[in-house]
């Protein structure tokens, strides 16, 4: 499969003229807005639905993006706003600021920009990028996460377009909050393990704290108390020749306090129940944390933030490959992939665990994260 010719010349003419085009654009936007009469803002052909963003096959470059409004499902939306037929490998994560969404390729090694308004090409970032996996926006910047370089944060520009800065962390950055202007990233190990949390002051991009916990941190979220969470899905260490585990750790949710930085609670996950979880998702009302995507071992669970243990009951029997809470109405959006060479599917649960919705229509491959937009 071939991009556009465009796609794979060489960059350097785009470095050239991109700050041009870019300026372009804003000042023609602009004009759009001056010329409508009635003073509406053009919010472009995605409003009021959800991005699904589909990783693809490792090695493949058949990552697709997906987008639900009401009971209809737009299939690969990329492509055919482009008129080609790869996007690119593995993707992980998507972030918007102004214009502009900053779509995470993992494989490819790349942050492609598109036009958000219609989801047309804009630019694709490579100098700087290798391995990414996460990206958040803190004042108008973006910042990816990547276990490259024996693991940093990247720090883009949105309108240079380009990697202005970098944070050393530990090995194998996973995913990240952004929590009372500090950058929380979750140190997973990568292909190998790590036990530790990274706080980062953004005023000068110093990590301030380095937080111990169990083996393969996953991923960070605040709750209404203004505590951080955190998911490790803990280690397995295999012999490299009969693949027997002959080392395990188990995973956990770890409760912080943000003042004090100290461990407050661990609630350790039974691996024979709950397997290596991955995934985790806060409520809408930050009162309760679902967590789940152990491989083997379907289910998402539902616990609360003042609980002494885990739930056994499940909240939604599904073998989950990715999850997000919608904020607006506070279900759960689960990315269900059978394998990575057919089309996955979307469950939609309300908080009680009743079953919505399920979008199986124009739905990629390996759905793995949805990203909620509203006029």
């Amino acid at each position: 499969m071939k991009r556009l010719e465009f796609f794979s010349r060489k960059r350097s003419l785009q470095n050239i003229l991109k700050i041009f085009g870019l300026s372009l654009a804003v000042m023609l936007t602009s004009c759009e807005d001056d010329d409508n009469n009635n003073g509406a803002i053009d919010r472009g052909d995605f409003t009021n639905g959800v991005f699904v963003l589909n990783q693809g096959a490792f090695g493949v470059s058949n990552a697709s993006v997906s987008y639900i409004a009401e009971d209809t499902v737009m299939g690969d939306i990329f492509t055919e706003r482009n008129n080609t037929q790869v996007l690119g490998d593995v993707l992980q994560d998507m972030v918007s600021v102004d214009t502009l969404s900053f779509l995470v390729l993992n494989g490819s090694g790349s942050i492609m920009v598109v036009n958000n308004k219609n989801f047309e090409y804009v630019y694709e970032i490579e100098d700087g990028i290798d391995n990414p996996r996460y990206a958040v926006v803190y004042a108008g910047l973006v910042y990816v996460s990547q276990w490259g370089n024996d693991g940093q944060i990247v720090v883009i520009d949105p309108q240079q377009l380009t990697v202005i800065n970098t944070i050393d962390v530990s090995a194998g950055p996973e995913g990240m909050a952004v929590i009372n202007d500090e950058l929380w990233v979750a140190n997973s190990g990568g292909y190998g393990a790590n036990d530790t949390v990274s706080v980062i002051d953004l005023s000068d991009y110093s990590v301030k704290e380095t937080i111990k916990v169990h083996d393969c941190p996953q991923d960070v979220v605040e709750d209404v108390n203004g505590d951080v969470w955190v998911l490790t899905a803990g280690y397995n260490e295999y012999d490299m020749e009969t693949w027997e585990v002959v080392r395990s750790t188990p995973g956990a949710l770890h409760q912080i306090n943000t003042n004090t930085y100290e461990v407050e609670k661990t609630l350790e996950v039974d691996e024979a129940i709950y397997g290596k979880p991955t995934r985790m998702a806060m409520a809408a009302d930050g009162q309760s944390i679902y967590f789940g995507g152990g491989y083997g071992y379907p289910g998402i669970w539902e616990v609360n933030i003042d609980a002494t243990e885990l739930p056994v009951d499940k909240f939604a029997d599904v073998a989950v490959n990715g999850m997000s809470v919608d904020p607006a109405t506070g279900n759960l959006y689960v990315g269900i992939a059978p394998d990575y060479t057919s089309p996955g599917s979307v469950e939609v649960y309300d908080v009680n665990g009743n079953k919505l919705e399920t979008y199986i229509e124009n739905i990629g491959i390996g759905p793995c994260n949805f990203i909620f937009v509203s006029e």
